[in-house]
């Protein structure tokens, strides 16, 4: 079963080292070398061959399905919703598309902003080998970059990774104003975010809640545990990055953390299954309504990170996969002793 991100899940750009030893979290303490871990990496640019088509025909469409398999029908029926893959007239369904005047500027912008993508697979590459560390037996996804139409910033399979482009070209886009995208979500939609939103669907698509009516610290401690399993994978990467924050708002949350924390105990909203209540704090919004100037939407998913984080500095010999594994959110809070 295919699974979609058409949200995105990361941050912004780099703090400085000063803003990190200040806070007490070296970004290169979760470090490990893996030079030597063999990874063959797939990395096809689904976007560029069918756009480099001058027209699809029924003999392009028959190589898709050969090359790409489950992903190319995904994409013709999900991702852009045209068709179903064997209709006889599929390849004119693709043809309207990818010769659409407006998608075809969308695509002229996807070929400008990532006409060399090493920058990227080199990125893939580090946060896989960092996965197969901790994930040896795991499957590796192809990785698949498609122009979605503005549908799906990420689609996710047992087999692929896909990540459309059009939804990383830059928090300026004009056609994202154009379209009313809010400014919270166009500020993660940069190429910056590209790999970190990928690979936290890809882990968050491999362990997810089973429980339809979990609670909110449930639900706090599952994204905790996922923006954790980041840290690992991607060492290197900035906090904001990880959690689609800008500096001032990962400030804001440190600054504040006391506060947030004792918010939610006063109010005994850990145990809340309230939807409505659950979506406030877990849920992407430009702030918490109710909290002070400055905070950012989906604070449960930062006070999620810090107890997951210092349930696992109190637990060195819990590996990463027993922690994700883990299901009791109430173990974790209780083994962490968290206490801002």
């Amino acid at each position: 079963m295919i699974r979609y991100k058409s949200y995105l899940l990361t941050l912004q750009s780099l703090l400085v080292c000063l803003f990190f030893n200040f806070y007490g979290c070296a970004p290169d303490k979760n470090e490990i070398d893996v030079s030597d871990i063999d990874l063959s990496l797939k990395i096809k640019r689904f976007d560029k061959e069918l756009f480099s088509l001058e027209k699809v025909t029924e003999n392009d469409v028959l190589k898709f399905q050969q090359d790409y398999g489950v992903f190319f029908t995904q994409y013709v029926e999900n991702i852009i919703s045209i068709s179903e893959v064997h209709d006889p007239s599929v390849y004119y369904y693709l043809n309207a598309f990818k010769n659409d005047e407006y998608v075809n500027e969308v695509q002229k912008k996807v070929n400008e902003s990532f006409s060399d993508f090493s920058t990227y697979e080199k990125q893939f590459n580090d946060a896989f080998k960092h996965y197969k560390h901790y994930f040896p037996k795991n499957y590796i996804p192809e990785i698949i970059t498609y122009t979605s139409g503005f549908n799906y910033a990420i689609a996710v399979d047992s087999s692929f990774l896909g990540i459309g482009l059009d939804m990383f070209l830059g928090a300026d886009y004009k056609p994202y104003v154009q379209l009313g995208l809010p400014q919270y979500k166009t500020a993660n939609m940069t190429p910056k975010n590209l790999v970190p939103s990928a690979v936290l669907a890809w882990v968050g698509t491999e362990f997810i809640i089973e429980k339809p009516d979990a609670t909110l610290l449930e639900e706090m401690i599952h994204q905790g545990k996922l923006l954790y399993a980041l840290d690992l994978l991607m060492p290197s990467e900035s906090d904001e990055l990880k959690i689609g924050y800008t500096n001032q708002q990962v400030e804001w949350c440190y600054n504040n953390e006391k506060q947030i924390w004792f918010y939610f105990v006063d109010n005994e909203l850990f145990y809340t299954k309230d939807t409505k209540e659950i979506i406030k704090y877990m849920g992407e919004a430009p702030f918490v309504q109710g909290f002070p100037e400055g905070s950012p939407g989906k604070v449960g998913h930062w006070i999620g990170w810090q107890i997951v984080k210092k349930y696992m500095e109190n637990n060195p010999n819990i590996s990463l996969e027993n922690l994700l594994e883990e299901k009791d959110a109430q173990k974790i809070l209780n083994g962490s002793k968290y206490k801002p």
